[in-house]
């Protein structure tokens, strides 16, 4: 999604499937959907994994700040979570982990993306 419509729009979360909510949003970028949500799982592994946002309502203006995106990785109530060779572009947030921001853009330029070696959850 690109921001219109956002993730709540034309669905609202189904708490049958343990949706996110988005309660905690408070800016327009936050509403964009995860690229990647693990939710009550363990052992899970992801290899060279690359998420990336370059658009809000189809203009790439937030392209310079490197915030098209609010979070683009989320885990919630999992554990043995091994990310390795994350790579994310133009998210604010790299990683959340309980609906707290563990892993900054800003600290992990690499060229064109942000990337982290390894993310170890356990």
């Amino acid at each position: 999604m690109q921001n219109n419509p956002n993730a709540l729009n034309p669905f609202l979360p189904n708490t049958a499937y343990s949706d996110p909510t988005f309660e905690e949003c408070y800016l327009p970028t936050c509403y964009k959907t995860i690229g990647l949500r693990i939710f009550n799982s363990t052992y899970v592994f992801l290899y060279g994994g690359g998420l990336y946002s370059f658009f809000n309502n189809y203009d790439q203006g937030c392209l310079l700040t490197e915030n098209c995106q609010q979070q683009m990785v989320s885990l919630d109530q999992s554990e043995a979570i091994y990310l390795y060779a994350l790579s994310t572009k133009a998210s604010q947030n790299m990683v959340e982990v309980d609906q707290v921001s563990v892993i900054p853009q800003g600290a992990n330029g690499n060229g064109f993306c942000q990337t982290v070696a390894c993310v170890e959850y356990p």
